[in-house]
């Protein structure tokens, strides 16, 4: 197909499915996402590209978009299995953070937010949503408010620290989670209440 026919039916979308293609590849990653590899894989000229991105800065913006738009999928995929009880729900999610594919994004994405200020405004969304996520389904656990928000920042900072760790940590599988879920449940709601009391009444 020539060059220009090919050029002119690609669009933004398609340059983000081939740089996330790239970023998850077995010899990507980060520093994998080029634009002469963009290029050669959608075989067409850096013009292309220029036509729908500034800069590689503005395509990684646009991953990021997508990368928050995948994970509020992933929300409301958990949301709907309204008839799997709450520990089910928060494994199911938390299964859902610790593939291959993901924490590699996850990580790339990250990695740029350092010198990125929309990246990270991105960032900082996507952990404010997840953290929402996982505090609505500990909230039905019956604990209080503060020990629910407690725990649900354990499990949000434990993703976070995994994600930029493991590859040197053990390795998590969804069997692991299985169980490690309802200990850290059982330990928090053996814990007393971190609510203040009400002040006493006054009244006789």
């Amino acid at each position: 197909m020539p060059e220009s026919r090919r050029s002119s039916r690609l669009g933004a979308t398609d340059w983000v499915d081939a740089a996330f293609a790239l970023l998850t590849a077995e010899d990507g990653g980060e520093h994998g996402v080029t634009i002469s590899r963009l290029c050669t894989t959608l075989e067409v000229t850096k013009g292309s590209f220029y036509w729908h991105f500034r800069d590689l800065d503005a395509l990684w913006e646009a991953m990021a978009v997508r990368w928050q738009e995948e994970n509020r999928r992933r929300i409301t995929d958990v949301d709907e299995f309204s008839e799997m009880p709450p520990d089910g729900r928060l494994i199911a999610l938390s299964t859902m953070l610790i593939g291959k594919d993901h924490l590699t994004v996850e990580r790339a994405i990250r990695s740029r937010a350092r010198s990125n200020a929309n990246i990270a405004d991105t960032v900082r969304n996507i952990d404010a949503e997840i953290f929402q996520a996982v505090e609505a389904i500990v909230g039905q656990f019956g604990m209080d408010p503060g020990q629910a928000r407690l725990l649900s920042g354990v499990l949000v900072y434990a993703g976070i620290g995994y994600i930029h760790g493991h590859e040197g940590l053990p390795t998590i599988s969804p069997d692991d989670i299985q169980r490690a879920i309802p200990g850290l449940l059982s330990l928090t709601l053996a814990q007393p209440s971190t609510d203040p009391e009400p002040p006493a009444s006054d009244s006789p």
